[in-house]
């Protein structure tokens, strides 16, 4: 005779079995910035395109300064910059098939902020191709979920990243953690 404590038990295991296959699909992209700060107690950004991991990296305007170090909580990154009119994070997708994009986010800005995300896919013969974008709203002091569908790459396209691209940031926000699951 099955118990409801054996049934409870058997679906905690499959729900665990679940999480630990989507860890495995889990980019911690703020963790990958973090580490660059072991030792140091910030980090700058130069103009341009800025690589903090092989799976993550910030784009700053020419002329922009900015720059992020650990906020007093210690928890996540705290980022300073000169009065960006954009900034863009942006998060490697490895896989070349069709999957779903999980993008989630937990900030603490000044007020609510619009971020544009989509798909941008790089050809080998050097040029790029956008997906439509999709509005995202990073929010007061909240978590923040978005998700888009990708289909598979062509096969001219060399590799492929989610971008955030950040509509004018305030001068000070702190990013507690920002992930990205691909399944």
């Amino acid at each position: 005779m099955v118990t409801i404590y054996d049934k409870a038990v058997r679906n905690f295991q499959s729900a665990a079995g679940l999480l630990m296959s989507l860890q495995a699909c889990r980019t911690v992209l703020s963790g990958d910035a973090a580490a660059l700060l072991e030792g140091r107690p910030k980090a700058p950004l130069y103009e341009g395109y800025n690589s903090l991991s092989p799976r993550f990296g910030i784009c700053i305007p020419t002329d922009a300064r900015a720059e992020y170090t650990l906020p007093e909580s210690g928890e996540g990154l705290e980022f300073r910059n000169s009065g960006l009119t954009w900034m863009t994070m942006e998060g490697l997708v490895e896989t070349r098939g069709a999957c779903s994009c999980y993008l989630d986010a937990d900030a603490v800005f000044p007020a609510p902020t619009i971020a544009d995300v989509f798909l941008r896919e790089f050809v080998e013969s050097g040029g790029i191709r956008d997906s439509l974008h999709r509005e995202w709203q990073l929010g007061t002091d909240r978590a923040a979920l978005c998700q888009l569908d990708l289909s598979e790459a062509s096969d001219d396209v060399a590799h492929r990243r989610i971008i955030i691209h950040l509509r004018q940031p305030p001068l000070r926000f702190v990013l507690r953690s920002l992930s990205m699951t691909v399944i």
